[in-house]
């Protein structure tokens, strides 16, 4: 993220993966940790767990550890396009481990927090626990406050978004979970010192 300030951040570790077709295609996705799909043109179709699940442009989903078929289709664009975004367990769940049945609840919290926009208060009834116990654990394994981390995670991945990708800023903002464009573009700069625009222009001169 050259174009925007040095800030590590929770996904500052993450490495993206651009996926550009003109045909119909069927692929693997063999995952190792989790890998972030985001679909900016096209739809792509698979089982995961087994459930039938269909993205469209513009929409997100985590995969966990595991092979899965991916049916990727242009689409009336006539395109298919989609970034990966490649996450270490490790880095995204951090090295503190609980029994295994609360490591699993945490886990899915976790995922959930990143690819959708969930109160606190769902994380903390996913994993069973007060808001206060949820919050107190969350920070014991990140050092910070479970909003804060999550925030960090969804402007990390619209940072790589912005840096890879031609998708409009209103589009950024929904897929990473925030209520509209302006909130988005304010926390970003706070974050980055960069507008999203900046960072789209800066990009397209170099």
């Amino acid at each position: 993220m050259d174009i925007v300030k040095n800030e590590r951040g929770p996904l500052s570790n993450a490495v993206m993966e651009y996926v550009c077709s003109r045909n119909d295609t069927v692929v693997t996705l063999t995952t190792e940790g989790y890998d972030f799909i985001c679909v900016i043109n096209g739809s792509c179709r698979f089982v995961d767990n087994g459930k039938e699940c269909e993205l469209t442009a513009n929409s997100t989903y985590i995969f966990a550890d595991g092979s899965r078929r991916v049916h990727n289709r242009v689409g009336h664009t006539g395109i298919f396009e989609q970034l990966i975004i490649h996450i270490d367990k490790d880095d995204l769940l951090g090295r503190l481990r609980y029994s295994t049945r609360e490591q699993e609840r945490f886990e899915a919290a976790v995922i959930k927090g990143i690819s959708q926009s969930v109160s606190i208060e769902e994380l903390a009834d996913m994993c069973c626990l007060s808001v206060s116990t949820f919050k107190r654990r969350f920070r014991e394994r990140y050092s910070v406050s479970p909003h804060r981390w999550f925030l960090g995670c969804r402007l990390d991945i619209a940072a790589m978004i912005l840096l890879r990708a031609d998708v409009p800023t209103q589009h950024i903002a929904s897929l990473c979970g925030f209520i509209n464009v302006s909130h988005f573009i304010a926390t970003f700069k706070r974050r980055f010192g960069i507008t999203p625009s900046r960072v789209l222009r800066d990009r397209t001169d170099g």
